[in-house]
């Protein structure tokens, strides 16, 4: 197949590394209200030199996805919102983005958002059995897998609720200029194991477009998202995965086996913890009705199989709990087709015995993907493509452990691959005493803002309080109202008392070069 740009609507894989039409349109859309935006602020510039801001939301579940959704309400409110292009997120802060972007004027409504995302969370009751039936639906796709399982049964209690939409369907919101483009990050399982994220062939992204690798350059429009391909070419057209499950991916990194096999484990033993307790019992997952007793079970057996173990105790006993009303399900007999030994979400199918010579599809007939934040939990090689040409990267980091993590493995992932990064000195970067803002720059590089959830300015005296107050291990499965509107205070405060430094930059970038890096 030539490596050219193909239409919008194309059954194929397109082999190319330039961005999409559809997100080329979107940039073209959004530059006016990037251009007004910067013009409010007192910068002024023409198109040719306007720099392409990029907003990175690291992952750190249910913490990011509050976090950044404080982060974006501030920005609207400090009038730097607007001058963002490219929206990015990994883990915790997809789940974010993708509840917003089912709103076509986000960005207006943000206020509103963040009441509803507070009551949602805190007070809104979730259905198990609404999860559950869900849940024995997927069962029956050929590509299920423990994906599903925490989708839509642990997620699902996490953000109560299950969003059936998909992700195509974002394509008007994106486009339109009235919100940044985003971008939604994942890492290829196999990849990953064999180069451990740093080779750019172990990315892939997700957009309302087109979803591929952007490293070897293959993509398939989103709207084919779960389809079959053979030979580069659509040959069996399967349902478009939806946003949950699409949340469960993105965000599976505690899905883990061994947490899981805990969690299962505890549950039966009663060994719980307080909290844990008692968002199981409030799931319904307690109860001995057949129902939720084919939960438990149900998520036991995929542990199991996902870890290529013996699982057919287990199986018999689903069985045996499950004659009644969901007689379905004793079909998908997985001693018969195990799931891998991780959490994988197989996206789009290749045909291994193919003649095509593209690097994606010749090896394996799936593609597996997992939560991007094993390798970086922040999703820096998707916004340093050349084609997006970012200049400014506002990096608003709510990871778990080390606050710079983030920052250290990009620029090792960047020495290695030869792509314009600033160099990173080491010994400024001291956890104990915790900036709200890093700055890092150099020539003919991007500059990158880097923004530690909790720090000194917005804690002071108590880092270590908030941290462990809103880890993300053990796995946190609800915050109180009270909890929430602390940690959207906390984020906030990292936009507000930096505001004039973002400004700076922007206008330095302006002032000193024209260029593309």
């Amino acid at each position: 197949m030539e490596r050219s740009q193909l239409r919008k609507d194309d059954k194929t894989v397109r082999l190319s590394n330039e961005i999409s039409d559809g997100e080329k349109e979107a940039i073209r859309n959004r530059k006016p209200k990037v251009l007004a935006c910067l013009k409010s602020l007192g910068i002024a510039c023409e198109e040719d030199n306007m720099p392409n801001v990029a907003v990175l939301g690291s992952g750190g579940g249910l913490r990011a996805m509050i976090a950044l959704q404080g982060t974006l309400v501030e920005m609207e409110k400090e009038g730097l919102l607007d001058a963002v292009m490219y929206l990015c997120g990994v883990s915790g802060s997809t789940w974010c983005m993708s509840f917003l972007y089912k709103e076509k004027d986000w960005t207006k409504k943000l206020q509103v958002l963040e009441e509803h995302l507070c009551n949602t969370l805190s007070n809104h009751p979730h259905d198990i059995l609404k999860a559950f039936s869900i849940l024995c639906r997927a069962v029956e796709d050929e590509l299920f897998s423990l994906t599903d399982v925490w989708a839509f049964l642990v997620l699902c209690f996490m953000l109560k609720e299950c969003d059936q939409t998909k992700l195509s369907q974002h394509e008007v919101t994106s486009t339109s200029g009235t919100n940044p483009y985003p971008i939604y990050a994942a890492v290829e399982v196999k990849k990953w194991h064999e180069e451990r994220g740093k080779s750019p062939g172990t990315w892939f992204e997700f957009t309302p477009h087109e979803c591929g690798f952007p490293g070897p350059g293959a993509f398939v429009c989103t709207k084919y998202l779960g389809s079959k391909f053979e030979d580069g070419n659509l040959e069996e057209q399967r349902e478009e995965k939806n946003i949950h499950y699409l949340q469960g991916l993105w965000g599976s990194a505690p899905a883990c086996i061994p947490y899981l096999k805990e969690l299962v484990y505890k549950t039966f033993s009663g060994g719980l913890r307080g909290e844990e307790q008692n968002a199981i019992r409030e799931a319904g997952i307690s109860c001995t009705c057949a129902t939720c007793q084919g939960i438990l079970l149900l998520l036991e057996l995929q542990v199991h199989a996902s870890a290529g173990e013996d699982c057919e105790g287990v199986f018999k006993k689903l069985k045996e709990v499950l004659k009644g009303g969901f007689g379905h399900l004793p079909h998908c007999d997985p001693l018969d087709k195990l799931q891998p030994k991780t959490i994988l979400g197989c996206i789009f199918a290749g045909d291994p015995k193919s003649k095509s010579k593209s690097p994606v599809f010749t090896k394996d007939k799936n593609i597996n993907l997992i939560d991007a934040g094993i390798a970086i939990n922040s999703a820096y090689p998707l916004v340093l493509r050349r084609e997006r040409k970012v200049k400014l990267i506002l990096s608003f980091d709510f990871s778990d452990g080390d606050p710079f993590e983030t920052i250290k493995k990009t620029a090792e992932y960047c020495e290695t691959n030869n792509i314009p990064f600033p160099k990173i000195d080491l010994e400024k970067l001291d956890p104990g005493h915790l900036s709200d803002c890093y700055i890092f720059k150099g020539k003919d590089v991007p500059i990158v803002m880097h923004f530690p959830l909790f720090n000194m300015k917005n804690c002071p005296g108590e880092v270590e309080h908030f941290r462990k107050k809103f880890s993300t291990f053990p796995f946190k499965f609800f915050y109180t109202k009270t909890d929430i509107i602390e940690l959207l205070e906390k984020a906030k405060m990292n936009v507000s008392n930096n505001k004039e430094r973002i400004r700076e930059e922007i206008q330095q970038i302006v002032s000193s070069s024209t260029k593309e890096f």
